[in-house]
């Protein structure tokens, strides 16, 4: 996870870590130059107060944090847009405005899924999907056709996806399950009308849970096994559409997929020639 991305989900700062987490984020490039004393005038700071920091992001210190963000500051920058997610475009504007505003929407919303992407939960979650012998895909609304798709793509390499839709059927497939199965739970700020209480039962059952969300605060959160984050700049109803978490999902997804395809590669690459030929035969 881009370092910047993980400053703004840290909680319980003091009044001088907020500071100095101001001061990074709004002078990277200085930042990354500076030595302990000058940062600590700059900011008006002990020296302490920047290695306690670094210890809420487990971190050895001043210069692993200063190699941390000086990897970052490229993509920190391209997401820092001005764009607005929730209202991208307005009613006088012409075609070609609007086509390269979704454009740039698009961009940053990548931009942005990227510098949330935690590459160990990433690993994590590929390598519980490998050894799993069920693997349930919970969410509703919109989402469905996502895991939808998701359930397409790996039964393209013989891995089958099931997709409860119905409340009753996602209720008694997560009464069904245990130890066995892995669950991935999709819900951007866990509002659903039961899904809290799937997580509490598949808990209960031992199962697995792969929880995909926003950032915001999400009582999902406490039965998760592993998180990944979706880009988190749109309100959840006061927009034109969801352009950009649909688009985070998909890429969510797509880097699980891929992240599992790459197990064995040219084995499912020939699972899903084979298939095709077979339907393509007369």
């Amino acid at each position: 996870m881009n370092i910047f991305s993980k400053l703004n989900k840290l909680i319980d700062l003091t009044e001088n870590e907020k500071t100095l987490v101001s001061y990074m984020q709004d002078n990277p490039e200085i930042f990354v130059k500076m030595s302990a004393l000058e940062i600590s005038e700059a900011c008006f700071i002990s020296t302490s107060t920047i290695y306690r920091l670094c210890q809420k992001l487990d971190l050895s210190g001043l210069s692993e944090l200063k190699v941390q963000v000086s990897a970052s500051i490229n993509e920190y920058l391209k997401e820092n847009s001005s764009i607005d997610y929730n209202y991208p475009f307005n009613q006088n504007e012409t075609q070609n405005q609007i086509v390269l505003k979704m454009k740039e929407l698009y961009e940053q919303t990548l931009v942005s899924s990227l510098n949330l992407i935690d590459l160990e939960q990433l690993r994590l979650i590929s390598n519980v999907l490998k050894n799993a012998k069920h693997i349930d895909f919970y969410t509703s609304a919109g989402n469905i056709y996502f895991a939808d798709n998701f359930k397409f793509q790996m039964q393209e390499i013989g891995t089958f996806i099931n997709v409860p839709i119905e409340e009753y059927h996602q209720l008694l497939t997560a009464s069904t399950s245990d130890k066995t199965h892995v669950a991935i739970i999709v819900s951007f700020e866990g509002r659903g009308v039961i899904i809290e209480k799937i997580a509490n039962i598949l808990k209960t059952n031992k199962t697995p849970i792969i929880l995909i969300s926003s950032t915001n605060e999400n009582p999902i959160t406490k039965y998760a096994n592993y998180h990944l984050y979706l880009s988190s700049n749109e309100n959840h109803f006061n927009k034109i559409s969801s352009f950009s978490t649909r688009l985070s999902l998909l890429y969510v997804l797509d880097c699980i997929y891929t992240c599992y395809f790459k197990f064995d590669y040219d084995k499912n690459v020939s699972y899903k020639l084979n298939a095709y030929k077979q339907l393509s035969e007369k």
